[in-house]
């Protein structure tokens, strides 16, 4: 259905839509469960189905942590090693970057991948995180992201994802993927 891609690779070839060119984005995410997976899928199709040409990058963990050990990394910031660090962005125009909530904080797997992905200065960038409770979209995890991404040159979108999740299933927040899909799209 998707390429799930780690490195580098070309963006699949669709056909333009009239009088602009293809909107290449890049799907980042870090899924302990599958929560953050099953989101970063679902955005992936409603931006396909927008034409434009869409990679999901899973960051993966060298180990996963525990229950209590991602809490107390997240809360802390404490970046965890991951397989695919110095990935490069550069061919993307734009990027999407989701981690679940762990102990009220966004998952530290996303400072690690970017603190060393290349080309991200600059990018257009929007951000979504998942949860077991209605995350709250001025709340830690953003701040979080927002600060990290920021300092790093990359141009935030005011526009802002949070979804509860359970089981790969949304429970509260779907009435919000659509008109995050379209944020994402105005360039």
């Amino acid at each position: 259905m998707f390429r799930t891609i780690i490195y580098d690779q070309q963006v699949s070839a669709l056909k333009p839509v009239k009088g602009r060119g293809i909107m290449t984005i890049g799907i980042v995410y870090y899924s302990r469960t599958g929560n953050t997976k099953a989101v970063a899928q679902l955005l992936a199709e409603k931006l396909k189905q927008k034409n434009a040409a869409v990679d999901l990058i899973e960051i993966e963990a060298v180990k996963q942590p525990g229950f209590f050990g991602a809490g107390r990394a997240a809360m802390k910031q404490i970046e965890l090693p991951i397989k695919n660090p110095d990935v490069d962005l550069g061919k993307y125009s734009t990027l999407v970057v989701g981690t679940p909530t762990w102990g009220g904080c966004c998952s530290p797997f996303i400072k690690t991948f970017f603190s060393s992905a290349k080309n991200i200065k600059g990018k257009k960038t929007s951000l979504f995180v998942t949860g077991s409770g209605a995350p709250d979209p001025q709340g830690k995890p953003r701040q979080m992201m927002q600060q990290d991404l920021g300092t790093l040159g990359m141009d935030l979108s005011p526009h802002f994802l949070g979804l509860k999740m359970k089981n790969g299933k949304i429970i509260q927040g779907e009435s919000q993927v659509d008109p995050f899909v379209q944020s994402i799209l105005v360039k």
